[in-house]
């Protein structure tokens, strides 16, 4: 045999022995090359209340996986080396190619929401730690999901569906108060568990390392105290510890033991807590800026108001001299009102419960109300006997009153003295009732068309700018070259005469024409929608004309509303028109008009 013979020999020997060792895997093809498949797993998350988003719709979705993390690892447990693989954009699709015939385990997880102080190791076994916590006395506090899915990998590939369950126990401090505004007092809660707890996710979906939960914050001023941990395999025990203040501003904290909390992956354990503050016979009611969510307050005249609501005189109108309403309502509860594009602080609200005492107390404080506002309080009075601080520093105590009526209670009302608007208001001396109607155009009337919630506020500011105007000395100054000029039927109409007339007029039913400008008369006032827009001073230049069409219009119908026709130049001849577009203008442009920019209003959400 010759030498190339002879080592021909060998390497098949070589061969043969390597086709019977025990590591060998892999189905090989005739030509000694190993056969490779695609896989294809299709990945969502369970349904769980855990980590679950609330649309402002009162709508509930299921969060998305915006992170995902995966690990195959062979019959042995041991994690193979990562071939070709791509995940969608979405982190719901995940394609393996390149892994040989065989069988296999793929470990997936996703990130729902991420904490910090998590990390994510490089496991060489199944076994191995995974998903680490390391942050020291603290719990996981995030939200993943996690499935570990055998299969089998051929020449026909392998399509298949992964549904991420929850690692983690969500525990919520569920806290009961009794007077509902005592939630502006609390500043921190935190949680301390006496038993030790797992610190980390194996790849293999099972649990290891511990440590303890020591004074955990979990406050939000969105009053949802929770956080997530990893689970343990006994009941836990531990406490809670509020840390609150006083009316007069002294911190507290008050401890509230728990035991027995059973912390499984995927629930919500709950820590129930009856909250006993000092001051929890309080009557006040006391609405902070960052609490207002707690309570039933909406918005006016948004988009999806509808007609039959903001043409209900009951429910949509106002006095100009009066843009904030406080009343009681016949269900005892207190509503307010607020006509106005800006926001208003620091309103106090007294009583005197007349049947009770002759005392007035603080019944209320709103640190601010918002823009067209609309809210409806349960007091607590009418809950439980109350104590409320009374005007001559002492502390009444009123008994609970369940069937609060109007005739049980007198009202007064105030809000911070340097308001910019309500300092304006305060100088209008026309009250005048306003409100909306549809007039003809539901019944076929070939010029009336409907108001939008939007034309509704423009209406707003401008009968407030309108009354304003007319209660200036500047209306009154700027008379002068105007005098004996004005004319209707042929007599002259004084300066006199006007504001007699003005001061007569009591109010303006608004509404919205279409084929025409406007039509007005008596407190029939119907401007067409683009009147309502360019009424306003802003939309002129600074130093510009002050009579544009929009306000020839719309004082124009106001002459007729005051009594005055077509025969002269109070509506037509642009002499009353113009006179007062000009001092109105000019009252914008100086900033002086309650609502001197459209901007004012139209900048406000609308949805």
């Amino acid at each position: 045999m010759n030498n190339i013979n002879k080592i021909l020999l060998c390497l098949s020997v070589i061969s043969l022995a390597g086709c019977a060792s025990d590591d060998f895997l892999q189905e090989t093809d005739i030509n000694g090359i190993d056969r490779e498949g695609k896989a294809i797993f299709n990945i969502a998350t369970e349904s769980s209340q855990i980590g679950v988003i609330t649309r402002a719709d009162g709508e509930e979705e299921q969060p998305v996986i915006s992170e995902l993390k995966w690990l195959v690892a062979d019959k042995y447990g041991k994690i193979v080396p990562h071939y070709y693989g791509r995940i969608d954009n979405q982190n719901t699709k995940l394609t393996i190619e390149g892994l040989p015939y065989g069988d296999y385990t793929l470990l997936c997880l996703g990130t729902l929401n991420d904490a910090e102080g998590i990390s994510f190791s490089q496991p060489e076994y199944i076994d191995d730690a995974w998903l680490v916590n390391e942050k020291k006395d603290q719990p996981m506090d995030g939200i993943y999901c996690y499935n570990k899915v055998p299969f089998t990998l051929g020449a026909d590939g392998i399509t298949s569906n992964v549904i991420l369950e929850h690692i983690a126990a969500m525990v919520s401090v569920d806290i009961e108060m009794p007077n509902i505004s005592q939630w502006r007092h609390i500043k921190r809660v935190s949680v301390s568990i006496n038993e030790e707890i797992p610190t980390s996710l194996n790849a293999s979906g099972n649990y290891s390392g511990t440590h303890t939960v020591d004074s955990y914050d979990i406050y939000n001023p969105t009053g949802v105290f929770t956080f997530t941990t990893l689970p343990s395999d006994r009941p836990v025990s531990g406490y809670v510890e509020i840390q609150s203040s006083r009316d007069n501003g002294d911190d507290i904290v008050q401890t509230y033991e728990f035991s027995d909390l059973m912390l499984e992956a995927g629930k919500i354990a709950h820590i129930n807590l009856d909250y006993r503050h000092p001051e929890m016979e309080s009557g006040l009611l006391y609405v902070a800026k960052q609490e207002q969510w707690r309570y039933d307050i909406r918005t006016m005249l948004l988009n999806d108001e509808p007609r039959s609501t903001f043409y209900n005189n009951q429910e949509r109108w106002f006095y100009t001299c009066e843009p904030l309403q406080v009343w009681m309502r016949d269900d005892g509860q207190l509503a307010v009102r607020y006509y106005s594009p800006y926001t208003l602080k620091d309103v106090k609200v007294t009583a005197c419960f007349n049947k009770v005492s002759p005392e007035w107390v603080t019944l209320a404080v709103f640190e601010e109300v918002n823009p067209f506002e609309e809210a409806f309080f349960t007091l607590p009075i009418t809950q439980q006997d109350c104590v409320f601080d009374g005007e001559s520093g002492r502390k009444i105590k009123i008994p609970a009153i369940p069937d609060l009526s109007p005739g049980d209670v007198s009202l007064k009302f105030e809000w911070d003295k340097d308001d910019v608007f309500m300092n304006k208001i305060a100088e209008i001396k026309l009250n005048w009732f306003i409100r909306f109607s549809a007039y003809g155009a539901d019944n076929g009337h070939p010029s009336w068309t409907h108001m939008t919630p939007l034309l509704c506020r423009l209406a707003i500011g401008l009968a407030y700018d309108m009354t304003y105007m007319f209660s200036t000395q500047d209306y009154v100054d700027a008379y002068e070259p105007w005098d004996g000029k004005f004319i209707d039927s042929g007599r002259i109409i004084t300066l006199e005469e006007i504001l007699t007339r003005v001061n007569r007029q009591g109010g303006l039913m608004m509404g919205c024409v279409h084929g025409v400008l406007g039509l007005g008369g008596g407190q029939t006032f119907g401007m067409s929608a683009d009147r309502y827009y360019n009424f306003y001073p802003d939309t002129s230049p600074v130093g510009g004309e002050t009579f544009n069409g929009a306000r020839q219009t719309i004082f124009h119908e106001f002459a007729h509303c005051l009594g005055y026709g077509h025969d002269g130049n109070m509506t037509y001849g642009e002499a009353f028109t113009r006179f007062s577009a000009k001092v109105l203008v000019e009252l914008g442009w100086a900033g002086r008009l309650p609502v001197s920019k459209v901007t004012d209003i139209t900048r406000l959400p609308m949805e």
